[in-house]
């Protein structure tokens, strides 16, 4: 099965120069949370989310009618082609972590847009042609949490990557958000890779202390003087003899 065979058609979609609010609209009549941006000549540029909507209109303290479609769009987004596979369709989604692909002809005009729903429902109706497990794995992998996936530097880097963007949006918010991340990053990997020096739980300590020393040698114990061994100890007193 190919991504044309499951895509939807004809997405509604959003102009460069457009306001957020117009995003909300297509989301909210068309019962998405998905909003592709093209440019003049129906390119495909970036792509909008309800969740960007939200973070956009908290972050910057501004109405959706008050921000441009581009203070909020991923510009760097995953695509197919029409007459790719099923396969091929998991494989971006399960690599760019999202749950809907663009898809898009030679020019990079956009065609159509395939969802994790869209995979789920021909999974039940075809599968013969979709195998449903696989459907799984994936979504499995896109609903993974992230921070867990990506190792900490690498996340870092992609934590300062999404704050330097912010910086024209919201000056005063982006260097918080790099701090806070150097610092709960640093602090995981120093958990991951700095062994714990205490001894477990119910182990003995003597035994990870001494390891590759000498035992401290034990005090000898003092021993008790019984009466007969002090009587014993005691000098004999020297006895003069009477003459009588």
């Amino acid at each position: 099965m190919q991504a044309k065979e499951l895509m939807t058609r004809e997405p509604r979609t959003v102009r460069l120069h457009e306001r957020l609010d117009a995003a909300a609209r297509v989301m909210w009549e068309q019962d998405c949370g998905f909003c592709p941006v093209v440019d003049s000549t129906g390119v495909l540029v970036g792509v909008l989310t309800d969740r960007d909507l939200c973070m956009a209109a908290y972050t910057q303290g501004r109405s959706l009618s008050e921000l441009g479609v581009t203070a909020a769009m991923a510009r760097s987004v995953r695509t197919v082609r029409a007459e790719d596979t099923v396969q091929a369709v998991l494989a971006v989604m399960q690599q760019a972590q999202v749950h809907r692909v663009p898809v898009v002809d030679a020019r990079g005009m956009l065609v159509g847009i395939v969802a994790s729903n869209d995979l789920v429902r021909a999974a039940v109706s075809r599968p013969a042609a979709v195998d449903a497990l696989g459907v799984v794995k994936a979504l499995a992998v896109i609903g993974s949490p992230r921070d867990l996936a990506v190792p900490g530097a690498t996340r870092l880097a992609s934590l300062a990557s999404e704050a330097r963007s912010e910086v024209t949006r919201s000056p005063a918010i982006a260097p918080r958000m790099v701090a806070n991340a150097a610092v709960a990053t640093a602090a995981a990997d120093a958990e991951v890779s700095t062994p714990s020096l205490a001894a477990p739980t119910g182990m003995a300590s003597v035994g990870v202390a001494s390891k590759g020393r000498k035992p401290a040698a034990k005090p000898k114990a003092k021993a008790m003087a019984t009466p007969k061994a002090k009587a014993m100890a005691t000098p004999k007193a020297k006895t003069k003899s009477r003459k009588g």
